[in-house]
């Protein structure tokens, strides 16, 4: 079983978060916290496998706690402004909860909680140390967990050579059937490579990465800015040489309740 710390100023909010919790028999609330104080004091004796955390709090915000949080815990932020999404997926945040916490929404932040709890534990039993994968579409490679200063080695599509990719310069990866289109922050900038995105989902480190949609995966800490033109016509930029991401009605409604960015 799971076990979650609650931190919130207001403890009517860790009240309502423990009941909505509790519609979840596969996590065990462990601890309530108010302040930033009591949050590290109570991680220094009992490190949960994920923390529900409050961006603003009297004395210290939630990202202050993050320097405290041990490299096992997950970290998802719970807070009623939704100017620090993309903050919090840049440190690495597992998710991001608007309050008040909508239960649909609260389901699937769990099921990337027990998600990434297994790809851990994977590591763990494995390899745990930055690698060079040898990520060919061929390989089912099932439960390998990459980190962003890893460098993968992935076929070149219609060629019989490979390429080298470091994942955090992923930008966003697009499917073509049974090949991906990749953007990268530097050279080649976009390249063609004979692997499945449902294979780089499984690998990709919770947390920074999200499937957006059914063929296109983001790196959130990546982006730089968001045009929402229309509701089927929305455009994801990443920063100079980059190219945009353009993105259909489902995918951008899938961004925006990642980002918590209003319609």
């Amino acid at each position: 079983m799971l076990t979650a710390l609650l931190v919130d100023d207001e403890p009517l909010a860790n009240e309502r978060m423990r009941e909505l919790l509790a519609a979840h028999p596969e996590i065990d609330v462990i601890g309530s916290a108010g302040s930033v104080a009591d949050t590290r004091a109570f991680l220094e004796t009992r490190p949960p496998d994920v923390i529900f955390l409050d961006v603003e709090m009297p004395g210290g915000g939630g990202f202050e706690v993050l320097a405290s949080v041990p490299d096992g815990t997950q970290v998802v932020f719970v807070t009623a402004r939704e100017k620090y999404a993309v903050q919090a997926f840049a440190v690495g945040a597992l998710d991001y909860l608007v309050k008040p916490v909508d239960p649909e929404r609260l389901a699937d932040t769990m099921a990337r909680v027990e998600g990434q709890a297994a790809r851990e534990r994977a590591r763990l039993q494995g390899q745990s140390t930055p690698r060079h994968d040898n990520l060919d579409a061929d390989e089912a490679d099932e439960g390998s967990v990459l980190g962003l200063d890893d460098v993968v080695s992935v076929r070149l599509a219609g060629k019989t050579t490979s390429a080298a990719v470091t994942v955090g310069d992923i930008c966003w990866i697009e499917s073509l059937r049974n090949y991906t289109r990749v953007a990268l922050t530097g050279p080649p900038r976009v390249a063609l490579f004979r692997r499945r995105l449902s294979e780089w989902d499984k690998a990709l480190p919770g947390g920074y990465f999200a499937r957006v949609g059914r063929s296109c995966i983001v790196q959130l800490s990546m982006i730089e800015q968001i045009e929402w033109k229309s509701r089927a016509d929305t455009t994801v930029g990443f920063g100079t040489g980059v190219e945009p991401l353009a993105l259909g009605r489902l995918p951008a409604t899938r961004l925006r309740e990642i980002l918590g960015s209003p319609g």
